[in-house]
Parts: C-alpha cells; sequence; structure tokens
C-alpha cells in the first residue's frame, strides 16, 4: 500500500514551481539559450575564420593613370588565384575583367606619342578569362564608332600587343573579351585615352641672295632624331623638283646647298619634306620664296703679277703696286648674272664701285668684262670680243705715238661693239660696231649722256668719250679730276 505524500512535501514542490516562472518572467526579451559548448578541434584542422560584417556590393576600383607611357585600367577586383596560379573562372554572374595599357613604344621621346613615329604597346592582366582567349583592342573614331585596331591572346594571365602610331590628335582605345564596347555580353577593360603630337618639318629661307651664290638652307624636325632623310625641293611649274637630299643629325638639324637657278634673277618656291615612317605619306614644312638678287658683291685685291701678265710691261708709267684687281658682278646680256674683274689705280676703286653699282640697279648690260689677259693684251681683239676692261699698259690704238689712259689704270672701256671708237682718221673700231654708229635710238648696251653709269661716271670726275669731236669714244670713261 503507497503511502501518500505529506502536505509538508506538496509545498514545497509547488514554491519550486513558481520561482521558475517568476524568473522566465523576468528574463530580457530576445535572449538566447546558451550553446552546449564546443566540440574541441582536431589537431590538423584549422581554425576557421570569424564571419565579417556584409560589406554591401563590390565598388570597382578607380583606374589608377600611370606615367606618360601609358594608361592603366579595370573593370572589376581581381579573384584569388589558385594554388597553382590559375585563375579560377568565375560564374556567370560574374564574367570576369580585363585591364587595359597603352604605352609608348620606339618613340624619340621617351613617354610621348608622335605622329607616324613608334607604335602603341597595349598590354593589360585578366581575372576569370582562361588562357588561350582573345582580346581585341578597339579605337574610338571622331564619330563615336569603334573600331577594332588590334588582337591579343591571354597567357598566363596576361595579353600584349601593339599598333603603329599615324595620325595626331587625342585617341581613345579600349580592350574586350570579342566585340566593341557596350555591343553585348562582352568584358570590357575601361577606356584609355592618349594623346599624339604632331610630327614636324621646318625650314628657314633667307629673304634674298645673291644670284651668283650657293645658300645655305636650314631646317629641322621635331620631334629632334637623327637619320631623318628629307627632300629639298624647289617648285618648278605646278611640281615640285628635289634638288638636295639632306640627313638630319642627333639634334634633329639639317642643312643643304642651294644651287638652283644660280646666275638667274627670279624667285623660287622651295620647301623640305620627309616620307612618314608608318604611313606612304609625306610630312612637308612651309613653302617659302627664296629671291635670287643682283649684287655688285665688289671685291678689290693686291694686283698680282699674273694679273698683269700680258697688260704690262717694263717702262710703263704705272706699276702693278698702284693698280688692284676689282672683281664684281654685272648683269648680262642674256638677263643673267656674271662675275667679271677690271684693274684700276687703287685710289679709283670706290669710285668705279659706286658707279658700277648704280649701272647694276638699273640693269645696265654688259656683255663681258675678262681680264685683258684672255685676248693677250691686244686691244682690237677684245674691243672685237665686246669686252670691258681697265688697266692696259698700250698705245692709243690708231695712234701709235700716244700712250693710252689706260695705261695709268685710270680709264675703262665699256660694251666696245655696242659703242665704238672712231680715231682721227676716220675708222671705227671694232669694225663690228659700226652698225652702232646711229646713236639713236639707244639699243641694248649702247651708252648715252642720260644712260645711268654715264651719268654716274660723269658724277665721280670720269670724261666720257662721247663727247669728244670729231672724233669719238662711246665705250671711253676717263678720270679727268
Amino acid at each position: 500500500m503507497r503511502t501518500p505524500p505529506s502536505r509538508t512535501a506538496h509545498g514545497t514542490v509547488l514554491a519550486g514551481a513558481l520561482c521558475a516562472l517568476l524568473t522566465l518572467a523576468a528574463a530580457p526579451a530576445g535572449a538566447e539559450t546558451p550553446s552546449p559548448a564546443p566540440s574541441p578541434t582536431p589537431p590538423s584542422a584549422s581554425p576557421s575564420p570569424a564571419p565579417s560584417a556584409d560589406p554591401g556590393p563590390p565598388t570597382a576600383p578607380t583606374p589608377t593613370p600611370t606615367a606618360s607611357t601609358g594608361v592603366d585600367t579595370t573593370t572589376s577586383p581581381t579573384p584569388a588565384p589558385t594554388p597553382s596560379g590559375r585563375v579560377v573562372p568565375q560564374t556567370e554572374s560574374d564574367p570576369g575583367s580585363l585591364t587595359l595599357r597603352v604605352a609608348a613604344l620606339g618613340s624619340p621621346v621617351a613617354g610621348r606619342f608622335y605622329e607616324d613615329l613608334g607604335r602603341y604597346g597595349f598590354s593589360g592582366q585578366v581575372s576569370g578569362i582562361a588562357d588561350g582567349s582573345a582580346i581585341e583592342v578597339y579605337r574610338r573614331s571622331a564619330s563615336g564608332t569603334w573600331a577594332k585596331v588590334a588582337t591579343a591572346t591571354v597567357a598566363s594571365g596576361v595579353y600584349a600587343t601593339s599598333l603603329p602610331v599615324t595620325a595626331k590628335g587625342v585617341t581613345s582605345f579600349q580592350a574586350t573579351t570579342g566585340g566593341a564596347p557596350g555591343s553585348g555580353d562582352e568584358v570590357s577593360s575601361a577606356a584609355a585615352r592618349v594623346t599624339v603630337a604632331d610630327s614636324t618639318v621646318h625650314l628657314t629661307v633667307p629673304a634674298g641672295v645673291n644670284s651668283l651664290k650657293n645658300p645655305t638652307l636650314k631646317g629641322s624636325v621635331s620631334p629632334a632624331r637623327a637619320g631623318v632623310h628629307l627632300h629639298l625641293a624647289v617648285r618648278i611649274g605646278s611640281t615640285y623638283k628635289v634638288v638636295a637630299s639632306p640627313v638630319t643629325n642627333a639634334r634633329g638639324q639639317f642643312s643643304a646647298t642651294f644651287a638652283h637657278g644660280r646666275t638667274h634673277l627670279a624667285r623660287y618656291r622651295v620647301r623640305t619634306a620627309f616620307h612618314a615612317a608608318n604611313r606612304d605619306r609625306w610630312e612637308t614644312s612651309a613653302s617659302h620664296v627664296l629671291r635670287r638678287v643682283a649684287v655688285l658683291d665688289a671685291v678689290a685685291t693686291d694686283t698680282t703679277k699674273a694679273d698683269v701678265a700680258d697688260t704690262y710691261r717694263r717702262g710703263c708709267p704705272v706699276g702693278r703696286s698702284k693698280l688692284q684687281t676689282v672683281r664684281m658682278n654685272y648683269y648680262g646680256f642674256d638677263h643673267r648674272m656674271h662675275r667679271g674683274v677690271l684693274i684700276i689705280r687703287t685710289d679709283l676703286v670706290p669710285e668705279i664701285t659706286r658707279s658700277f653699282r648704280a649701272g647694276l640697279a638699273a640693269r645696265y648690260p654688259i656683255a663681258k668684262m675678262k681680264n685683258p689677259n684672255a685676248y693677250g693684251g691686244n686691244d682690237p681683239k677684245q674691243m672685237k670680243a665686246n669686252n670691258t676692261s681697265g688697266f692696259n699698259c698700250r698705245k692709243v690704238v690708231g695712234n701709235p705715238y700716244a700712250q693710252s689712259p689706260h695705261s695709268y689704270g685710270i680709264a675703262i672701256d665699256v660694251n666696245t661693239v655696242q659703242n665704238p671708237y672712231r680715231d682721227g682718221h676716220g675708222k671705227w673700231w671694232p669694225s663690228n660696231g659700226k652698225k652702232y654708229r646711229d646713236r639713236s635710238p639707244l639699243k641694248k648696251g649702247m651708252l648715252g649722256k642720260f644712260s645711268t653709269l654715264t651719268k654716274k661716271l660723269t658724277s665721280e670726275d670720269f670724261f666720257w668719250g662721247g663727247r669728244w669731236n670729231p672724233g669719238r669714244d662711246y665705250q671711253h670713261f676717263e678720270y679727268r679730276p
């Protein structure tokens, strides 16, 4: 028979239940029941990292500009590689990413792009894109469309290719896994923007040059570099003719002798150019006008023994120590410039120089101006040859008893055919000058009292033989202070 519980025992049970209820009611809302203690971790296992707070949606890193050699671009963070170093392909929602860097390869100036010089060097890294995949590089046109310009293949997570630099200006490039940027589901890099500077050539041309000189024309290329082969050309009609082919030095400078048109009085349009390295085109300088002009360029030197080899002999009234040999330019009957020589007394060099400069400015033509040595010092011969001359120790033609003023270095004869001489006996010298006895109207090379050379020489105290009477000596000028 079971013994019923005592009243005291029932009271104890009820009191305990009541305390438990009061404890639950007082507990804070949301409090958790303690978890059982974790089991010990085996020694060989690594502890798992504690979970981090949710960082929110991923943010693409900002592209980092490089030096002027190019630009780095990226589209998304690079995933961690496997222990083997191979990139783990991404899921369909994360197709991968790639960067693009554009560097200046083979440029004359490190890190700078120049028109038609060197190459664009494209390179970058990929993530989540398998080795062997094709990477396409696109260039954006001025109209905003994209054109594929290069292709590369991924190897060990990187790619590289290049393209010749061509047109100047600002250009944008973008790399993709296939297809133009924005055309589909391709993976694209950010756009890389580069500036291509102009490649130029400059030419310096003097405004006017002595028609009998061959001037040196100078210039330079930019950017400066050695070994650029240029064509110096002159315009003839509607085309340009190459007249010199200079090459630049290490400073990019060049020079060339311009011999075209020597002796002519004319204007020439010149320019220089070089063939572009990366395209079939010519880089051309601005064209310039070079004028070949009439310059007397008189140079007086001491007369040498050779200068008077056939015109001086012992007993002559003036020796070569009192003479000067003046070489000067003159305007010929052919409308071209020539170099001639006159031998005169030293103190008369300024007067002769001033007079012939005035005659040249007026374009008074002279047939010849050779040293009388060319005719053996024989005056009739040089008169017939229409030679202009000065000193010649001799007798007066037609009067073997009189010493010619040319023996003193104070007289000159000019254009002896067009300005013949009539001696005291009425004979005309030279014989081929008789047709010029009629002095009106004046023809080419003839001298009259109003001719520029006549007026200038007479103003310098030279007497003109055209005033003699009854003799006439239209060619003759003699110093009579």
